[in-house]
């Protein structure tokens, strides 16, 4: 702007100065150039369009753009001379006055952290200074200003908005950080543009964000072992507990795993919101492992929507309506192999066919029997919130079958008893809910004292569904082998969630335990 005004006033003066006849006035303007801007006296005459009659002003004025250009020429390189001057100024200053022992607020260009000097003011020429550049890897922040954030196109504060805020409160992932002049901005892994870490209102540096939670990831090269899993007791999240020993937990420490780290994907499948049980399946696959005795397979198609379970062993038959998504593992208990076809499984839990592409396209797969899988896997885990965790991931942990409610209705039977009606929020742990109103669910002393605290490993905390059972969770491999003995409305209630009204009896007789179920 100032090399503008300058170039503005130069011309203006040349432009004058070439026409002193014309003008016919007493102004006499100095031809020269100045570098501070010049305001030129007003002429009293128009000078509208001047009538030459001598040849030598012609010539003045046809030589007018030539000495415009060159006055041009001259200015270019003089503002750019100011430009570094100016720098050279403030590196300088900052320079003097950390001799003095005074420093500069840690988020302004050159400071460090300590008290120090007064507000930090924003200065658009420290974006043409150094920067770092550095990849999110799984960083994900929180909004803490009041008024939230409002994103931009690009990396500076000064670039237009995307006409989207990030609200107080919401988390985001970021999947670049760029480090300029004290400041941070963040690239949205959505591609919703850019946000940044802070501002200053009335002199004070204010924070707009804190580290939330981090994604990261630890490679198992022969499959998931040494690490004790657990989860809370609606079952939707499967965490670190612990590890089997301390060789085993050293070498995971360093590798970047914590207790309470929470278990997002296995491979590229995710898993959060899977019930725990499934979960668990799918850990011990990754070291060929397989649940129980049986023929397993893993459904490893490309696609991350599976296949489709048919009635008949056909390719053309009709669906069933259900699918085993990628990562999926089942148990077979027919097999049907033609030369030429793909291979039908029949799945052991009754509920129809599926087929294998091998036969017919070896290079795309859609399952493969545990036993022949390769060994080894990456797990991706969270160190954060789980609300947030789920808010990120876009997971509804309110979810459910049927119409959207905010409660249901559990009718609880037991002998000797009145039925009760207990009223609980859609997504409720059975056993948790049971607990907490009071019901016995174990059957005998030992039951009450020695179970596992909803943690699947006792098998023991047996109930009876009457009605809506296709609103509860569905049964992991662990639970249908666990329970096969038993009619098909026996469920272990530590691993179900509550989507709707059901009707349930409380300890059970005729049960056929199991043992435990991993």
């Amino acid at each position: 702007l100032k090399g503008a005004c300058q170039a503005t006033a130069v011309m203006q003066s040349l432009s004058v100065a070439m026409l002193p006849m014309a003008c016919g006035s007493s102004c006499q303007p100095t031809p020269r150039v100045s570098w501070a801007p010049k305001v030129l006296p007003a002429c009293p005459v128009s000078l509208g369009r001047p009538e030459f009659s001598d040849s030598g002003l012609r010539d003045a004025i046809d030589a007018a753009p030539r000495a415009l250009g060159a006055a041009a020429a001259v200015l270019a390189p003089a503002a750019a001379a100011a430009r570094r001057r100016g720098r050279a100024r403030r590196q300088a200053l900052r320079a003097t006055q950390k001799e003095k022992g005074k420093r500069l607020p840690r988020w302004a260009p050159g400071g460090s952290a300590g008290s120090g000097l007064t507000e930090a003011k924003w200065d658009p020429l420290v974006e043409e200074e150094a920067e770092e550049t550095v990849l999110g890897e799984g960083r994900c922040y929180r909004v803490t200003y009041d008024m939230g954030i409002g994103l931009r196109t690009k990396d500076s504060i000064g670039a237009p908005r995307t006409g989207e805020d990030l609200i107080k409160g919401e988390v985001f992932e970021v999947k670049r950080e760029v480090r300029r002049g004290g400041r941070r901005f963040f690239e949205l892994v959505d591609g919703r543009g850019w946000a940044f870490d802070w501002i200053e209102l009335d002199g004070k540096k204010v924070e707009l964000v804190e580290l939330a939670a981090q994604l990261y990831t630890v490679v198992f090269p022969s499959g998931v072992s040494g690490v004790q899993w657990g989860s809370e007791n609606t079952l939707r999240f499967c965490s670190v507990v612990g590890y089997s020993d301390d060789g085993t937990a050293e070498d995971l420490s360093q590798a970047g795993m914590r207790p309470k780290d929470i278990l997002v994907m296995i491979d590229d499948d995710p898993v959060v919101g899977m019930p725990f049980g499934m979960v668990l399946e799918r850990l011990w696959a990754t070291r060929g492992k397989q649940p129980a005795t049986g023929t397993y397979y893993k459904v490893i198609t490309a696609g991350p929507h599976g296949i489709g379970i048919r009635e008949e062993p056909a390719v053309t038959a009709p669906r069933t309506g259900e699918d085993l998504i990628r990562g999926s593992i089942f148990e077979v208990d027919e097999i049907i192999e033609e030369e030429g076809k793909p291979t039908f499984l029949h799945l052991a839990d009754k509920r129809g066919w599926v087929f294998d592409t091998t036969p017919v396209d070896p290079e795309n797969p859609s399952v493969v029997n545990i036993k022949d899988l390769e060994l080894g896997c990456t797990l991706t885990l969270w160190r954060g919130n789980p609300e947030e965790l789920a808010q990120t991931v876009g997971l509804s942990l309110s979810g459910g079958k049927g119409p959207k409610q905010a409660t249901c209705t559990i009718t609880v039977l037991e002998e000797g008893q009145q039925p009760r009606l207990m009223s609980v929020p859609v997504g409720s742990n059975l056993r948790e809910v049971l607990v907490d109103a009071g019901f016995m669910i174990y059957q005998g002393a030992e039951g009450s004292f020695f179970n596992c605290s909803a943690q699947q490993l006792c098998g023991t905390c047996v109930l009876h569904v009457l009605e809506g059972d296709e609103k509860l969770t569905v049964k992991s491999l662990n639970e249908k082998r666990a329970m096969a003995a038993n009619p098909p409305g026996f469920r272990l209630c530590c691993g179900i969630d509550v989507y709707g009204d059901i009707a349930v009896r409380i300890r059970p007789k005729g049960v056929i335990y199991g043992g435990a179920t991993s």
